[in-house]
């Protein structure tokens, strides 16, 4: 199976996964982009290794998305600038197919508890790029050992109504209150505030 063929089987798949039933007609999959039943099991061999494989493919480009958004703000743009940059990245590679989002985060998490597992690596990977946020506290105690997953479960909750009303399409819209939810945990609702303020002058 040519690269090309391969990428449009693997994005057509998990697109079908996305739709409301979460259903994936493989022969229509295969019958649209064009691939046969026989080229099919040679290279993927069945339906599931399919999803897994365009599932790893889907999380490395938003991870890739959000790093490089991170390090649009440079380094003397401070931790707040990079969390911004980032998350601005990822709303736009998630707005850009909702059903890949759809799949995403409810289509490929519901097939069972592996799924849902690899789903929540795949948000506790951002866990470390939220670590830099502890040195902007100013509370003399250390914050919770669980801040990172505070700061990400909120934002995934704001991200969650959003896709489930239908909007996944306009989800850069939640920008701000998403990357308030963020920092708040680690500076506090005036500061993070302040820097979603910050934000908007700049857009």
């Amino acid at each position: 199976m040519e690269p090309a063929a391969r990428e449009r089987l693997l994005d057509t798949v998990l697109a079908e996964l996305g739709e409301d039933d979460h259903r994936v007609d493989l022969t229509g999959v295969l019958n649209a982009v064009g691939v046969s039943r026989a080229d099919f099991e040679e290279e993927v061999g069945d339906l599931d290794p399919c999803l897994s494989a365009a599932y790893e493919r889907l999380t490395q480009r938003l991870d890739a998305a959000v790093r490089a958004g991170c390090q649009l703000a440079g380094a003397e743009g401070g931790w707040p600038e990079q969390v911004k940059h980032g998350l601005d990245a990822l709303l736009a590679e998630l707005a850009a197919d909702p059903r890949l989002t759809r799949a995403l985060v409810r289509g490929f998490p519901s097939r069972g508890d592996k799924e849902q597992r690899r789903y929540q690596a795949f948000v506790e990977s951002f866990g470390p790029m939220l670590s830099a946020g502890r040195a902007y506290a100013e509370s003399e105690e250390e914050l919770p050992r669980e801040v990172e997953a505070l700061a990400l479960g909120a934002a995934e909750a704001i991200l969650f109504v959003e896709i489930d009303a239908g909007r996944a399409g306009e989800l850069p819209l939640t920008s701000q209150a998403v990357l308030f939810s963020v920092l708040v945990p680690f500076i506090g609702p005036a500061r993070a505030a302040h820097e979603v303020e910050k934000s908007q002058l700049e857009r």
